[in-house]
């Protein structure tokens, strides 16, 4: 599956990301300070407030003589500051560097030619996501998500099954954006799963050009219940369905041959991971994927979308650095091994 490039510089993106970033510290800054005028208004009541807390909305206590009442009503949080001690923001870095056969670019299975294998080879390249996140209560969640994508180093060139040439850029691109929910767990006897609902807006060039129309993404996580706490071991899938006006999109020229729009991906695979502390996580996770193209829409027939592949991962989750949630570092590879197809890289996450 080719991700063609267009649009907004490199440095544009991270920019736009930082300005992002700031602005939500910005407005952290000052709901600080009013919560430090609050804070010493109600420092008085402290005792009884806690005491109102315990026992409900208010709290009575009676004099065996006089009989006399006293009420106390517990401080209530305002709506606004309420939704803003439950939304975060989040943003996830990716760099994808060289190949195990070295070289001066990387390999990204997202980037190979249509149904043709080991093409994937691309330019070193970051990928960036953020997250606006509101938990509602423990059970439900809502946010939206935007990424994108850029390259660091020159072109590069792959060919398909039939000798025809083609090029992975470095240009920036931005990826469509989504938004979600999270859906209540399921519990079971054997394990715990989990859902998301997210909803896609056709906001990037290429969505554009090919007339999306709108999507809809079902993805589900089944962690196994371990008597070892340090595993985390489980099961992931995930449903992409993806509406055009029309599935097939018209030749570009005279004689030209029309392209068959992706309008669905099944995807899956087993995952584990190892705990050894607070701080330190080896992961691993295998996905494979099947996809619906043009007429096949609607009926049982599917390709083998991309290649099979797998991801190793060692990751450290700082304890005591502010906003940082986690560093780490990742193999990426096809599981028919060949150096020139497995990607080392980096990523880290922050959450303010």
């Amino acid at each position: 599956m080719k991700i063609n490039r267009k649009g907004l510089s490199s440095q544009i993106l991270i920019a736009a990301m930082a300005g992002l970033v700031l602005m939500f510290m910005l407005q952290a800054a000052r709901a600080q300070s009013n919560d430090m005028n609050v804070q010493s208004l109600q420092s008085n009541n402290s005792s009884n407030a806690a005491l109102a807390q315990a026992s409900g909305a208010n709290q009575t206590y009676q004099s065996s003589n006089t009989g006399q009442v006293l009420q106390i009503g517990m401080p209530q949080k305002s709506l606004g500051r309420r939704l803003w001690e439950n939304t975060s923001l989040g943003y996830y870095q990716q760099f994808l560097g060289p190949t195990a056969a070295g070289g001066g670019n990387t390999y990204n299975v997202f980037q190979e030619g249509l149904d043709t294998p080991n093409s994937g080879f691309a330019p070193m390249q970051s990928f960036h996501a953020v997250n606006l996140r509101h938990q509602i209560n423990t059970d439900w969640a809502v946010g939206a998500t935007l990424s994108a994508a850029n390259g660091y180093t020159k072109e590069v060139n792959n060919k398909d099954r039939s000798g025809n040439t083609f090029t992975n850029r470095p240009d920036s691109e931005f990826f469509n954006a989504r938004a979600y929910v999270s859906l209540p767990a399921a519990r079971f006897s054997a394990g715990t799963l989990y859902s998301t609902l997210s909803y896609e807006f056709p906001t990037s060039e290429i969505s554009k050009d090919d007339e999306m129309r709108f999507g809809w993404v079902a993805s589900n996580s089944f962690a196994f219940n371990l008597p070892n706490l340090h595993w985390n071991v489980g099961l992931m899938s995930q449903i992409y369905r993806i509406y055009y006006k029309n599935n097939v999109k018209p030749a570009p020229f005279v004689g030209g041959r029309p392209t068959a729009l992706q309008t669905m991906i099944v995807s899956g695979g087993p995952y584990a991971n190892y705990r050894f502390n607070d701080k330190w996580q080896v992961g691993s996770v295998i996905t494979m994927d099947w996809d619906q193209r043009g007429a096949q829409t609607g009926s049982r027939d599917f390709n083998n979308n991309l290649s099979h592949r797998g991801r190793l991962s060692l990751t450290y989750f700082p304890q005591q650095i502010k906003y940082l949630q986690s560093v780490g570092l990742f193999s990426q590879a096809l599981l028919k091994f060949r150096p020139e197809t497995t990607a080392f890289g980096a990523d880290f996450a922050v959450r303010f």
